[in-house]
């Protein structure tokens, strides 16, 4: 589950009975100044701030208490960022998992600076993780003299082979996310829907229809080539600190 986690100390257990077994959160900060930053200005109250991070941290302690995994997302938009880096670091135990995202927005200014955070932590490379027939990777290193494991998320180039093929955003200006993997929505109806893109909602099918459309078909082929073409650059040699790992998304 991703959750904003302002309650989740309150509900937790029972998610945890429910068989929730990992939780993600964004985070817009440690202090007070970051997390009002990351707020619209409507909602930019300094005391409310300081209630969210209380929660915040009562949440991954009583995650912790009950087993739950913990993985934190924190967006580096530039260097300016990196000091709010080091400190969500330097706040919770090696327990919590840190996932750094670039910023698709800050380009390159975005890299350098989650490159600036690894270096300043002596960052070692552990793993890249790529999952076939989408677009999402990340690279696990070690960090802090090994007593740590970061991850780093980035994005590679895969649009599908047909659905992508001819739409006005498949350009490297308005796609730069390519196809993420499958998204669950509910619409104001209560009606579940099947998307494949974020800018596409068009492309969006309820659920029940979904299993018997072409592009269920085309993902998976997709993927079969994907893994294929992944396992084989797999095969080739890596340095003896660089491990890979392929996976596959579930069956839809």
């Amino acid at each position: 589950m991703t959750s904003n986690d302002e309650n989740g100390a309150l509900k937790i257990l029972a998610c945890v009975e429910a068989g929730l077994e990992r939780v993600n959160f964004p985070v817009f900060g440690t202090t007070p100044e970051e997390r009002v930053q990351g707020q619209h200005a409507r909602f930019q109250d300094s005391a409310k701030a300081v209630t969210k991070i209380q929660a915040l941290h009562a949440s991954i302690q009583v995650r912790a208490d009950h087993g739950v995994r913990t993985g934190a997302n924190i967006v580096v938009l530039d260097h300016a960022h990196t000091d709010r880096v080091h400190r969500l670091l330097d706040t919770y135990a090696p327990e919590l998992s840190v996932r750094l995202l670039n910023s698709l927005d800050h380009g390159q200014a975005s890299i350098d600076a989650i490159h600036q955070v690894l270096f300043q932590r002596g960052a070692l490379t552990e793993a890249h993780h790529l999952t076939a027939g989408v677009s999402v990777a990340r690279t696990a290193y070690r960090i802090d003299g090994g007593r740590r494991r970061i991850h780093v998320r980035w994005i590679r180039p895969v649009p599908l082979p047909t659905t992508c093929q001819g739409c006005r955003f498949n350009n490297d200006t308005d796609c730069q996310e390519g196809f993420y993997g499958l998204r669950l929505y509910r619409d104001r109806y209560g009606r579940y829907l099947v998307g494949v893109c974020l800018q596409r909602m068009d492309l969006c099918h309820p659920i029940q229809d979904f299993f018997g459309a072409p592009v269920k078909d085309e993902i998976l082929r997709f993927r079969q080539t994907d893994r294929d073409r992944l396992e084989a650059a797999c095969h080739t040699p890596t340095s003896p600190t660089t491990a890979h790992s392929t996976e596959g998304n579930p069956t839809p």
